[in-house]
């Protein structure tokens, strides 16, 4: 069965007979790993045919004989395996299953690798290098990959991936322009990170964390939008005031801080002014300034007078007089 895709791959080696020979070309694209025929006596005719782009490649490989691979865990990529025929037995540590047409699998990084593949077994294979996933968690969800995004595990079995190879198949695999696309190097590597985040949406080790990326806001728009708020706390500013400068809405914003703040853009403004308050009043009074303690309020963004004195006791227990004053 041959696909669009199959007319930008390059030939890498046709009806190899030899398991060694074979076995050191594949090595050479992916890494060094065992190769064996499972039944002595069969003939091997191996064909390969290649394309790298920038963090990715896709390849299709064949034995046409029964044959056992065994590899050490990958160091920094993945493989998303997908039979167009035949099938192929998995192991990654503990973990099994059988990939077929209508099951495809991927194959972790940091796991051993076991596999046995029919005779009638070919693969089209799309490598995914580690920094890719890593640099999309990151720039798309503000999430640092302190470990390997992991998509099989002991607790759910293999990953399901049947919305990737469905990316994958309408962006790369069947598209009729996937000729004119491997002209385009620019637009390609724009199709790898449209694949790499189809491939982080389905179920993996960072699920929970995407979803509350997605869904609610980055750490790093609250830390940002701290720093708006702690250089500007002098104006009047609003939730809407502080959200347009970091780029978000004013609802998002709001859960932001309370899931990692746990208060609200609001309170954490009024709790910054009335620190800063009560900074000036004590530097005035160790310096023997003269100065109004109204004044101190405006300059901290406070207009009404009244209400400052009112939030400024509740917070430090004595009016803004007494700690300007320094009287007991």
């Amino acid at each position: 069965m041959n696909n669009n895709i199959d007319e930008v791959l390059q030939s890498v080696f046709e009806n190899s007979s030899d398991p060694d020979d074979a076995c050191e070309r594949v090595s050479a694209l992916y890494q060094p790993h065992d190769l064996k025929l499972c039944h002595p006596r069969d003939q091997l005719r191996a064909q390969m045919k290649h394309r790298d782009v920038r963090d990715t490649s896709l390849s299709r490989l064949l034995y046409n004989a029964e044959i056992q691979i065994d590899s050490e865990p990958f160091k920094d990529f993945y493989l998303v395996m997908l039979p167009s025929s035949g099938h192929f037995n998995v192991k990654q540590n503990f973990i099994e299953g059988v990939a077929s047409p209508s099951k495809p699998i991927i194959l972790d990084a940091d796991k051993h690798i076991d596999m046995r593949w029919s005779e009638d077994c070919s693969n089209l294979i799309y490598k995914v290098n580690r920094r890719l996933l890593d640099e999309t968690l990151y720039q798309s969800y503000g999430i640092e990959a302190k470990n390997a995004v992991e998509f099989n595990s002991s607790t759910t079995g293999l990953a399901s991936l049947s919305e990737f190879s469905e990316a994958l198949g309408n962006f790369l695999i069947n598209n009729p322009y996937a000729n004119d696309m491997a002209k385009n190097p620019e637009l390609f590597e724009k199709i790898e990170q449209v694949l790499a985040l189809s491939l982080l949406s389905q179920g993996n080790s960072y699920s929970e964390a995407i979803l509350n990326a997605k869904y609610g806001v980055r750490p790093r728009v609250v830390i940002r939008a701290k720093e708006f708020i702690e250089e500007n706390y002098t104006r009047k500013l609003t939730v809407l005031d502080i959200a347009n400068a970091v780029g978000v809405s004013a609802r998002s914003l709001q859960k932001g801080f309370e899931q990692y703040e746990h208060t609200t853009p609001m309170l954490y403004l009024r709790k910054w002014r009335l620190r800063r308050a009560r900074e000036l009043l004590v530097f005035s009074r160790n310096q023997n300034i003269r100065v109004k303690v109204s004044d101190i309020a405006m300059s901290c963004g406070f207009f009404h007078f009244g209400n400052f004195s009112k939030l400024y006791c509740e917070s430090f227990g004595e009016t803004p007089s007494k700690t300007l004053s320094g009287r007991l």
